[in-house]
């Protein structure tokens, strides 16, 4: 082998270089190189995992977000159209208690009108006697004595209560 320009000696202490390199790398550096990468490549799919579950997780809060705001809007509308109803109701009510009130007044009115009518009736019916009274009593003391005076009186008073009684009536 000498020929060829190889000495054996350095070729073992060579190969012997070799097992030894090829043992501290592989022992010292590849193992726990490799060891890394495999930590790396689990903690990517980790980091995968975790990602796609929070997506899902992103997704589903969405979704309870759309369904909480779709019962949330029936809620509003519930309470709204409820809004309205009592608001209709309140309004009839208010209406209603103010055609009472205006009844009342009203009825008030006509009885109050009434009484007046009455009170200013009986002046009236008063006035009118004493004024009828007046004046027969004229009339009659220049032509009749004090007894037929009395009869003629007393005849008209009693005509004058029954007609009276009839408009009364």
């Amino acid at each position: 082998m000498e020929k060829l320009g190889i000495d054996p000696k350095l070729l073992l202490a060579q190969i012997i270089n070799f097992a030894i390199f090829y043992v501290i790398v592989r022992k010292f550096i590849a193992k726990p190189f490799s060891k890394f990468l495999d930590d790396e490549r689990s903690n990517d799919l980790e980091k995968q995992k975790l990602l796609e579950e929070a997506q899902k997780g992103e997704e589903r809060l969405l979704k309870k977000e759309a369904e909480m705001d779709a019962k949330l809007k029936k809620e509003m509308a519930k309470v709204i159209a409820e809004a309205k109803a009592n608001a209709d109701e309140s309004r009839k009510e208010m209406i209603a208690e103010a055609k009472l009130e205006a009844s009342k007044i009203k009825d008030n009115a006509k009885a109050e009108i009434q009484a007046e009518k009455q009170k200013l009736y009986g002046e009236i019916k008063d006035k009118v006697s004493d004024l009828s009274l007046f004046m027969v009593n004229k009339a009659l003391e220049e032509s009749l004595d004090s007894d037929m005076k009395k009869k003629v009186s007393q005849k008209l008073l009693n005509n004058l209560v029954k007609k009276t009684v009839r408009y009364e009536n």
